[in-house]
């Protein structure tokens, strides 16, 4: 895949995640794992993981995406050790955790001090929000759907991370979050994007 073909969303996430070699990346909700295995495993030297809680989906990607390291999990319950990771994202799945504040608390707590993570959303009130609703009522989906005031609002009370960056993408936003390094987080509190 060509840089002129990956979606300007996925070009803002790899600036955020800044892939280097010998890093592990955990994609949370990953769905069938169609962009990570398609742009970040193109990194070479990186452990791409993928876990969703719909296990037609994760065996999709097991046997499309071999390259992935793809396993059956949801956010509140990730089958990794503290500090496992470097780096994680959510694109377009915060809205799907049944318990936002319990995925927060795992997703930090698989994650390295100083490591990051990156969420890609939708905003409620754009077209492509109003179907997300739509359709999550339709099939009966938990869906949970912040404005990017609300995502920012939400994270900044999150324990062990502080919000680093956002940025407005129109009808989706990005928010980068960084665990904290202890008790004296060093370095500013937020970068404009």
């Amino acid at each position: 895949m060509t840089r002129s073909e990956v979606p300007t969303e996925w070009v803002k996430i790899i600036e955020l995640l800044d892939p280097k070699r010998g890093e592990r990346i955990l994609d949370v909700g990953a769905g069938r794992g169609d962009k990570a295995a398609k742009i970040l495993c193109s990194f070479p030297g990186i452990d791409v993981y993928a876990v969703d809680p719909n296990e037609k989906r994760i065996a999709d990607a097991k046997r499309d995406h071999p390259a992935l390291k793809s396993s059956v999990a949801t956010a509140e319950r990730l089958p990794f050790s503290d500090s496992y990771f470097d780096k994680a994202y959510s694109t377009m799945a915060l809205h799907h955790f049944n318990d936002l504040d319990q995925a927060l608390s795992e997703i930090v707590r698989v994650l390295k001090p100083g490591g990051s993570y990156v969420i890609l959303e939708v905003e409620p009130r754009s077209f492509t929000g109003t179907l997300f609703r739509f359709f999550g009522r339709l099939m009966g989906e938990h869906t949970s759907i912040m404005t990017l005031s609300e995502c920012l609002a939400r994270m900044g009370k999150a324990k062990g991370v502080q919000v680093v960056t956002s940025a407005s993408l129109g009808a989706k936003y990005l928010v980068r979050l960084r665990k904290s390094q202890g008790p004296s987080q060093s370095g500013p509190a937020y970068e404009p994007l």
